[in-house]
């Protein structure tokens, strides 16, 4: 598969995760990628835990995490 393929499949899983209603709970990275820890607020005690391997996943669901974060705040706010 090329990168390109993988990105998708990775980008596919992220956004399944996000449209669950899952939410990022933590990032473990090292060189050969990141592990995404998903938590469902409904179901704290259940952990999901997700590979991303390439670059170009790694700054999707950073983009997710920051746009996270930034919703956080904004309802911190409110």
């Amino acid at each position: 598969m090329s990168d390109h393929d993988v990105f998708e499949a990775e980008r596919i899983a992220i956004e399944r995760m996000v449209a669950q209603g899952y939410r990022i709970y933590a990032v473990r990275e090292h060189l050969e990628g990141a592990h995404v820890i998903w938590e469902h607020p409904d179901l704290p005690e259940e952990k999901q835990e997700q590979y991303v391997g390439t670059a170009s996943g790694r700054k999707w669901f950073s983009h997710i995490l920051i746009r996270q974060l930034q919703e956080q705040r904004g309802a911190g706010i409110a």
